[in-house]
């Protein structure tokens, strides 16, 4: 019996890689709100955060891409580090960014899902539910926030009235010399997509893994 789907897609849409991420991100986002500002913190061996929502809405994404997608892998940051078929398309999932912010009750936080082929990101979903903002991306075929396309200046100025943003764990490593102000989110993908809409110059992320950056790279190419 074939697994049934949770989603609400319709059926023309299940074998198309963006409304099926959109629809999932939306549904994935709606799950974190259940636990958004009062569950339950652990450290994971790492010294990162984890939650219960963390996994069980890690488990829900990547349930719903093998019953929609089955001859896809899938990397994720709390289920599956690792694949075994290095020819099939992968799918790159970070089911919640800014776990801290989360747990604490802050806004800023999210999901991130990718579609890798041949080891390059084609397709990228980024929502972040408390701020209704969803970023989308398929390669060659521009970025959007909330429908609206969007990009990245090609040159920019540095000022006094520029922002950059850098995560905790880099501050100790580097010591900046640049008139633009700092700031530090809580959330990696949050702040790379702030670059691709313009609003941001460049962001320091501290050992990022594939999940922080396979989504938000292709929307800043």
């Amino acid at each position: 019996m074939t697994p049934k789907s949770a989603l609400s897609i319709s059926s023309s849409s299940r074998n198309s890689a963006l409304p099926f991420a959109i629809e999932l991100a939306r549904t994935a986002g709606k799950k974190l709100t259940r636990w958004f500002g009062h569950t339950e913190v652990q450290t994971k061996p790492d010294g990162t955060t984890l939650t219960q929502a963390d996994t069980e809405v890690d488990s829900f994404i990547c349930t719903e891409i093998r019953t929609n997608f089955p001859e896809d892998q899938i990397i994720s940051e709390e289920m599956n580090h690792s694949y075994s078929n290095k020819t099939a398309n992968v799918w790159v999932i970070d089911p919640l960014d800014g776990t801290t912010n989360f747990s604490q009750g802050m806004p800023l936080w999210g999901v991130s899902i990718a579609l890798l082929e041949h080891g390059q990101p084609t397709m990228a979903v980024l929502y972040f539910p408390t701020l209704n903002l969803l970023f989308h991306a398929e390669k060659g075929a521009g970025a959007f926030a909330n429908g609206d396309r969007i990009s990245t200046p090609m040159t920019s100025e540095v000022t006094r009235h520029s922002i950059f943003t850098c995560s905790a764990g880099a501050e100790p490593h580097y010591s900046l010399r640049v008139p633009a102000k700092k700031r530090t989110f809580g959330s990696a993908t949050y702040e790379l997509c702030m670059i691709a809409s313009g609003q941001v110059l460049f962001s320091i992320v501290a050992k990022p893994k594939i999940w922080d950056l396979a989504a938000a790279w292709l929307l800043i190419n």
